[in-house]
């Protein structure tokens, strides 16, 4: 039996998408004149090639739903925003999550906010060294999956055009992986993905403890045409667990069939650059990686510390007829360890990605996006996707597209992009928003 690793639904959650379905006959009373509703509901289906394997599923239909509230009132602000997903056909695609759920106060060149944040750290299409606090749903977009809340308390103190940031994150807010019917699982399909742990910087030992302080502060400033960022973060590290066969006591198991994740303490030091020059916008993020090594569990294999960097170059023009064209290059590398390391550590360890962008600006609101992500020092590994999106009503949108991988295994263990070799897949969204 497969261990349900993915999907959640704690009862803090719930409890906070039902308080965002009364909150509708609360904006009616003074008290709350400030509320604002808002939300989504969608039906999503895709459809992945035929893999000649029964134990995986090749359609998707799921209902989406997202649920907004925003609250304003003299210097206090709030916002709470969830998700929910049920797939009919692939029940450990089911999730309920926080993505905002905040209380803050904004005083005269300062800023509070308490409780579920989601930060975006970053301006490019698929590369993200610098946008990592978030934990992610890897059941989503392989290049930009969905991000979940993360539980902090932050403070802002305006400097110039920008700010001093402050946050402190006590709770570490795991991952959600895909499950082992599913086309897009990380893990190779001879082994089920078990409970996460946490490697103790102080201690060696391995643990499943949320309750984790984790720090950081975050800098920005804007001078004429270019926005730059420098950020220091001690946190545990989400997107790169270690993967090890363990036993019930927390010990190698080299015969074992579940795989359990190890995440480690590190501290992350970087930024991200912007400047726009006419037609063109240059853009880079960079971050580098020291892990915090433990004395004790020896047994466990380390990450090294290691760079990432990306670098994002954007060519754009209105035609007559009023649309926005977009040309898009960007380029990510690691640097530190090698090449079949770096393969292990991210899916895109060596990448370009040319891309094209389409903007009609009509009242349908329709918008085409076609990226090639290519693989320039591993061979033979390339993941097209195509989107389109337009509106129907001024409540309906509908969304589809289709996204090819190519990445044929090299060796006897697959790594990296080759874990989703021809999980080509098609699909479409249909969405209504009030």
């Amino acid at each position: 039996m497969h261990p349900r690793q993915p999907g959640r639904c704690g009862t803090s959650t719930v409890g906070f998408i039902v308080l965002l379905l009364l909150i509708p006959s609360l904006t009616t009373t003074s008290a709350f004149a400030g509320l604002r509703f808002k939300g989504e509901v969608a039906l999503e289906s895709r459809q992945f090639s035929d893999d000649d394997n029964d134990d995986t599923v090749d359609a998707g239909v799921a209902l989406f739903t997202r649920l907004e509230t925003t609250f304003k009132r003299r210097r206090w602000r709030a916002s709470v925003r969830g998700i929910g997903r049920y797939d009919v056909e692939d029940d450990n695609r089911e999730i309920y999550a926080l993505e905002e759920a905040w209380l803050g106060y904004r005083g005269r060149g300062w800023e509070f906010r308490g409780g579920y944040q989601m930060l975006n750290w970053t301006a490019t299409e698929a590369f993200h060294p610098a946008d990592f606090v978030n934990s992610r749903n890897y059941d989503s977009n392989i290049e930009n999956a969905e991000k979940l809340g993360e539980l902090m308390v932050s403070f802002k103190k305006s400097l110039g055009r920008g700010g001093l940031t402050f946050y402190y994150m006590p709770r570490f807010e795991d991952p959600v992986f895909p499950g082992p019917t599913s086309r897009l699982s990380l893990v190779p399909q001879d082994f089920d993905l078990g409970p996460y742990r946490i490697w103790e910087d102080d201690t060696g030992e391995l643990t499943q403890d949320h309750n984790i302080p984790q720090w950081g502060a975050r800098f920005t400033q804007t001078l004429d045409n270019v926005d730059f960022s420098l950020h220091y973060i001690d946190h545990i590290e989400r997107n790169m667990p270690i993967f090890v066969p363990l036993d019930e006591e927390d010990f190698p198991d080299p015969d074992g069939t579940v795989v359990t994740p190890i995440y480690q303490r590190v501290i992350d030091v970087g930024g991200t650059y912007l400047q726009i020059m006419g037609p063109w916008i240059a853009k880079v993020e960079f971050s580098h990686k020291n892990f915090i090594k433990p004395d004790f569990q020896s047994f466990l294999p380390e990450i090294s510390d290691h760079g990432q960097a990306a670098f994002g170059l954007e060519y754009g023009w209105a035609t007559a007829g009023g649309a926005d064209v977009v040309l898009l290059f960007e380029a990510q590398g690691f640097i530190g360890p090698g090449e079949e390391r770096r393969a292990e550590l991210n899916i895109f360890q060596r990448d370009i990605l040319l891309g094209y962008s389409h903007a009609w600006n009509d009242t349908m609101d329709r918008q085409l996006l076609v990226t090639i992500i290519h693989d320039i020092e591993r061979s033979s590994e390339t993941l097209v996707n195509a989107r389109y999106s337009q509106r129907l009503t001024d409540t309906w949108k509908v969304k589809g597209g289709f996204r090819l991988v190519e990445a044929p295994q090299k060796e006897e263990d697959p790594v990296g992009l080759e874990l989703l070799d021809e999980s080509n897949q098609i699909y479409l969204t249909l969405s209504r928003f009030f």
